[in-house]
């Protein structure tokens, strides 16, 4: 077995297990912080739990280059190690928070010290040969999206039996593991000595700006970004709709009260984006080796944005499940076909950066998509924040983002940046 295939093992499971353990609670996060500390105003509740969600992903997305170009100057594997542990300890505290305001920190100061995705996918990819570089990611993907299927229906039950609180703690133990899988499974090479006597704060903004000169990657970053503030604008607002919409008639045959139907309602809307990830998403990473990744974005993101679109006229829970499963089937690809697009963007010494970059990207989408959600449900509404609307902005925004990367390929088609030659296959 060669060091790729080993690294990739370890990540594998690593990302499956923090995965698993970040969406025990964050799909019911704005329903924890209305019950612990009574917000009864939906308004309210909607507003913080956006934005204590949207905490994490902000500062991460600030500081994750940072991390990115010390992870390429001092090596992958500490990065993601370090990252494991930031989350478990931040996590471990949540359910002692106070007020909303010491959640709403303690999410900020976890998004700053977390960003694990970006230096685990490049431990792998650093030495993946190139025409496998889609299915690796696509498949390491697939691990984070059975953690995250797997998460939700952890969650539900848990918080049945233990109390919602319990949900933290079961987080904080999984990071843990997900650390120490890396610690003792992972090998890496570290960098020459002789690279990491320049000055970091040098060569972090040498290597960053060099990025983004390449025309082409500094717009697929931007369409990006737009792609994700569109599709996670709605994550923290699920959990509500459902709330809103009801279990389905269908799931009396697995619960005793209807709180239990919506509890595990809710965990069935998140777990459909998992089966679909883990069953199309190395579908996805092929495709992009076959025909290449942007393409492959540009059609998902069109698509996405259709369907999202669609669930504006839903009307009953089989209805809005049904949506759901569809907009999951292009949901599945879209973090494997941007890490693949980057990719084939940039020299391996920089991979690292290049992919925190991307996940900067996705990360203010995370962090500022259900800030532009809450205010996208207050259009028109006369009283009370309408969900479906932002359903509405978002596959806007989706639609928007797929039709920006048509033009940037039909544009950049068969221009190849001279320091920052593609690794193999369609450059773009």
């Amino acid at each position: 077995m060669t060091d790729w295939r080993r690294n990739y093992r370890a990540v594998w499971v690593s990302l499956f297990t923090t995965s698993m353990g970040l969406m025990a609670f964050l799909p019911v996060l704005t329903l924890h912080v209305g019950e612990a500390f009574a917000i009864d105003d939906p308004d309210e509740r909607l507003w913080w739990g956006g934005l204590i969600y949207g905490a994490a992903p902000l500062t991460a997305a600030i500081l994750g280059p940072v991390w990115g170009a010390l992870g390429d100057r001092v090596g992958k594997k500490p990065m993601a190690i370090r990252a494991n542990l930031a989350i478990a300890l931040t996590t471990a505290f949540m359910p002692l928070a106070p007020s909303p305001i010491a959640l709403l920190v303690l999410r900020a100061v976890q998004g700053a010290f977390a960003g694990y995705v970006a230096p685990a996918m490049a431990l792998v990819t650093q030495d993946a040969p190139p025409e496998h570089q889609g299915v690796t990611i696509g498949r390491l993907q697939a691990a984070m999206a059975l953690g995250s299927g797997l998460g939700p229906i952890i969650g539900g039950e848990i918080t049945l039996q233990f109390g919602r609180p319990a949900l933290f703690y079961v987080t904080s133990v999984l990071t843990a593991l997900a650390a120490v899988v890396l610690w003792r499974g992972a090998r890496e090479v570290r960098p020459p000595a002789a690279a990491a006597a320049a000055p970091f704060l040098r060569e972090f903004t040498v290597a960053t700006a060099q990025l983004l000169r390449n025309r082409v990657f500094f717009v697929l970053l931007l369409l990006i970004l737009l792609l994700r503030l569109g599709q996670n604008m709605l994550e923290p607002f699920v959990a509500p709709f459902v709330h809103e919409l009801g279990a389905p008639a269908w799931m009396a045959w697995f619960c005793t009260t209807p709180e239990q139907g919506v509890e595990r309602t809710i965990g069935v809307a998140f777990a459909v984006l998992a089966v679909a990830q883990v069953l199309l998403t190395p579908l996805w990473g092929r495709l992009a080796d076959r025909h290449g990744p942007l393409r492959c974005l540009a059609v998902l993101a069109v698509a996405l944005g259709a369907v999202l679109a669609a669930t504006v006229l839903v009307a009953t829970p089989n209805q809005f499940l049904l949506s759901r499963s569809l907009a999951a089937c292009f949901m599945a690809g879209s973090m494997t076909l941007a890490y693949a697009a980057a990719s084939r963007r940039v020299v391996t010494g920089r991979r690292t950066l290049a992919f925190s970059l991307v996940q900067s990207c996705m990360q203010f989408g995370f962090a500022l998509g259900p800030q532009i959600g809450s205010r996208a449900a207050l259009l028109g509404a006369t009283q009370h924040a309408n969900l479906r609307h932002a359903f509405a902005v978002a596959g806007a925004m989706c639609a928007l983002s797929g039709a920006g990367m048509i033009v940037l390929r039909r544009r950049s088609a068969g221009a190849v940046d001279q320091q920052t030659q593609p690794i193999g296959g369609e450059g773009i």
